[in-house]
């Protein structure tokens, strides 16, 4: 709150008054420039948001399987207050069912660098992580991407990971009875809805609940139109193609309780 002084114009004894009277409120406030960035990002869960959000939107429901170890209660007040200091947007569709996504401001996009670095160093404390690489051995995951297979294979065996790539849904769903992934990755972009299609296949042929399979869509960043239709046909997050490796290994470990188990 600023001292108000009355009468005029203030001499230059009360200037110099009122601008120290002003700094040692902000002093008082924050005696550290670092304790205004973690008034802003601080505590348990905002980083982590941030860090989901930094390359695209995620649902509420995205957000929530991503981030395992948060209840919604806690995710409704994070992204609240990440919405009122302005680091985060929060867009409501028009639409039935209702469909809200988050993504981050401009403003918010200047964490970035920090979020970035405390995930390396996170890296380097985890013995999860060898060579900077987050460690899936013996993870099984069914790929059905032609534009990004070879990529996909590469990147995912060096996390030690069990890939089989599939072409068409006949071979998908060989595949998927032979070596029961507890993953699937598929692109959006397969011809004739290709996808849609085998993703409903396989959710006819899901286990029980408590062995659900999780369900990774790669969507184009031009068709936004594909983001909805992948979450309300049953996948649970869409990752945006690029896709970003260290997301998708994340979103892994994540939707099958990897590092839990």
């Amino acid at each position: 709150m600023l001292k108000i002084f009355s009468g005029g114009e203030l001499s230059v004894a009360e200037t110099q008054h009122l601008v120290y009277f002003n700094f040692t409120q902000l002093l008082m406030k924050y005696g550290c420039p670092v304790e205004v960035t973690l008034k802003r990002m601080g505590g348990k869960w905002k980083s982590v948001i941030l860090w989901w959000l930094r390359q695209n939107p995620k649902s509420f429901g995205e957000l929530k399987h991503l981030i395992p170890g948060i209840s919604s209660k806690v995710l409704t007040q994070q992204l609240r207050e990440l919405e009122e200091d302005g680091l985060v947007h929060r867009e409501n569709y028009r639409e039935v069912p209702r469909r809200v996504e988050y993504s981050i401001t401009p403003f918010g996009a200047t964490l970035r660098p920090i979020v970035e670095l405390m995930c390396e160093w996170g890296k380097n404390q985890m013995p999860e992580f060898r060579f900077g690489l987050l460690d899936l051995t013996g993870l099984r995951v069914l790929v059905m991407s032609p534009e990004m297979d070879d990529f996909l294979r590469s990147e995912l065996e060096s996390r030690g990971v069990q890939v089989a790539i599939a072409t068409s849904i006949s071979r998908a769903l060989t595949d998927f009875d032979q070596i029961q992934p507890q993953a699937l990755v598929i692109d959006t972009e397969l011809p004739d809805n290709q996808a849609y299609t085998l993703i409903r296949h396989i959710k006819a042929l899901e286990p029980a609940p408590a062995q659900k399979i999780a369900t990774i869509a790669l969507t184009p960043a031009t068709r936004f139109g594909d983001r909805r239709q992948a979450l309300r046909s049953g996948f649970q997050v869409c990752l945006t193609k690029p896709v970003d490796t260290a997301e998708l290994a994340a979103s892994l470990a994540s939707l099958v309780g990897f590092l839990n188990g």
